[in-house]
This record gives structure tokens, sequence and C-alpha cells, in this order.
């Protein structure tokens, strides 16, 4: 009996911590894609991302992220052959403005990613 409850216990405590990863319907609609940063259209305050499909100038590689509803969170960085280096990984909202970064590489921090402003074709956030 004590076996069975312990396995209850830890599958709710399991189930409450996937409920918290992601799925945060405070967040904008549209960040949910493939953004990629635009470092051309960067400020002194922020970095701009766009769409993958965007038509980006030529470049030697570009970071990027992919947030999904359910919290998964994949980074694209720039690989030694300057293709994408995938790290997966997943993200928690706080508020509608404020989304913590958890990859799954523990040689990369957390991180935090603050919305300035999140449309269909343009994500700019705080640098």
């Amino acid at each position: 009996m004590k076996i069975i409850t312990l396995l209850l216990f830890f599958s709710l405590l399991l189930f409450n911590n996937v409920q918290t990863m992601g799925c945060n319907s405070d967040l904008p609609k549209e960040i949910f894609k493939y953004w990629i940063h635009s470092y051309e259209e960067d400020t002194k305050e922020a970095k701009v991302f766009r769409p993958s499909h965007y038509k980006f100038p030529p470049a030697r590689g570009r970071f990027g992220f992919e947030m999904k509803e359910d919290g998964e969170f994949i980074q694209y960085g720039i690989g030694p052959t300057d293709r994408p280096a995938k790290v997966s990984g997943h993200w928690k909202a706080e508020g509608k403005d404020k989304i913590i970064v958890y990859l799954e590489n523990k040689d990369i921090p957390s991180y935090t990613i603050n919305i300035i402003l999140c449309a269909e074709d343009v994500l700019t956030v705080k640098k």
C-alpha cells in the first residue's frame, strides 16, 4: 500500500511539473514558431528575430530558436559548418512577456527571454 501511495504521489508531482512547463495562455500566440535572429535590425536595447521563412540577407549562419505550445524549446546555434546546431530544452512562462529557457545541455545555463514586441512577422526581445 505504501508503494502505491508513493507511486501516486510521484506521478502527481511529475504531472504537475509538466503542466507548469509551457502551456501558458498569457503568452502571445505568435511566439509559437521558429524564430531566427535578424542581427542587422538590432538596436542598442533590443534583438530582433524574424520567422524562419523571412528573406534574410546572406550570412555565415544565424542563431535561432523554436517554441512549441507544449513547452518544448529548440535552440539553433551556429555550428562548425555554419549550419544550425540544435539543442533541445523546455520553456516556462512568467507572465505575458517573460520566458525562462532550460536547455538539456547542462553546459549551457538557463536564460530569460524578455519580450518587447511579438507580432506575426517580428519578435523583439531585450538584450
